[in-house]
């Protein structure tokens, strides 16, 4: 999937025009003296938060083709939504987002989904949607423990400060 797809008059309603999407947004150009490709995806993200959303706005539309065209698996879908989300939360970081946009390439990993999909539906095999499952389980399972560490540190804090300020021994 390295090499350049043809692009597809019908970007958003054929897979090799979703392809062809996904290596623009994440794979067209390769770094100067290294072997390492980046797409507009990670250079748009340069640009503070406008550049990550109009990133995103694009990686939408990769998983709405998927849903509405393709009409992928609910646990195929969400799992696709959640790379957009990752990459679109972490690349709205100053510097360590830039980074994460250079390698994550949530356009490529959708399309892989998708592609995968279709493949499975063209042997007539059901989909499978365990590995979707997982990845949701663990991302929430991270989440939520990362809200709890939040929350934690939030208690710690604001027991400092009572403590420091508004209650000092006597």
């Amino acid at each position: 999937m390295d090499s350049r797809p043809t692009p597809s008059p019908k970007i958003f309603t054929s897979l090799e025009g979703l392809e062809w999407l996904a290596w623009l947004m994440d794979r067209a150009f390769t770094i100067p003296g290294t072997r390492y490709k980046v797409g507009l995806d990670a250079l748009i993200g340069l640009f503070p938060v406008g550049g990550d959303i109009l990133a995103g706005m694009i990686q939408v539309a990769i998983v709405l083709a998927a849903v509405l065209y393709f009409r992928v698996p609910k646990a195929v879908a969400a799992r696709m939504a959640a790379n957009v989300l990752l990459d679109v939360g972490l690349g709205t970081i100053p510097l360590v987002g830039d980074g994460f946009d250079a390698v994550f390439k949530a356009n490529s990993k959708n399309v892989k989904l998708l592609t995968e999909v279709q493949e499975q539906r063209a042997h007539h095999r059901p989909v499978a949607t365990l590995g979707s499952w997982l990845f949701l389980g663990g991302l929430a399972f991270v989440l939520i423990g990362a809200l709890i560490l939040i929350l934690f540190g939030f208690v710690f804090a604001v027991a400092l400060i009572l403590k420091k300020f508004v209650l000092p021994a006597a």
